[in-house]
């Protein structure tokens, strides 16, 4: 027998928080094939510079989800608004840090691979809508 009891607040972060991390997994696991691709497809070269570009984007995305999801239960509305501004701040400036050091230290790298997976990371944050829902 069902009951049509409305979910608890704890209880639907935990879903949240799962369908977030579930996403950013498959946003790797999929990052992964395409430079696989494309190193087999082009080159080495641009294949790990399409996954650094990829993965400058991905692991900033997984630091602000650990913020803000990184708890159990619930917090009130302040914290939570607190957590993400501490969290998109943060990932603004591991984004920065990531992209400066892979233009310092990775050389050669494809510049055009590296800023199509860069921005193919990014886009695909379109596609949550789509992937949380389920």
């Amino acid at each position: 027998m069902d009951s049509n009891k409305p979910l608890s607040a704890s209880a639907i972060i935990s879903a949240k928080k799962k369908a977030v991390f579930r996403f950013l997994l498959l946003q790797i696991f999929l990052t992964i094939f395409a430079s696989l691709g494309i190193f087999y497809t082009f080159s080495g070269l641009y294949g790990y510079s399409f996954l650094l570009g990829a993965l400058t984007s991905i692991l900033p995305s997984f630091y602000m989800a650990w913020r803000v999801f990184g708890y159990k239960g619930t917090r009130s509305a302040k914290d939570v608004v607190r957590l993400f501004y501490k969290g998109e701040a943060g990932k603004l400036i591991m984004t920065a840090l990531l992209l400066s050091l892979v233009f310092l230290l990775i050389k050669p790298l494809a510049t055009g691979a590296f800023f199509a997976g860069f921005g193919l990371a990014i886009l695909s944050h379109w596609l949550s809508p789509f992937v949380l829902k389920h």
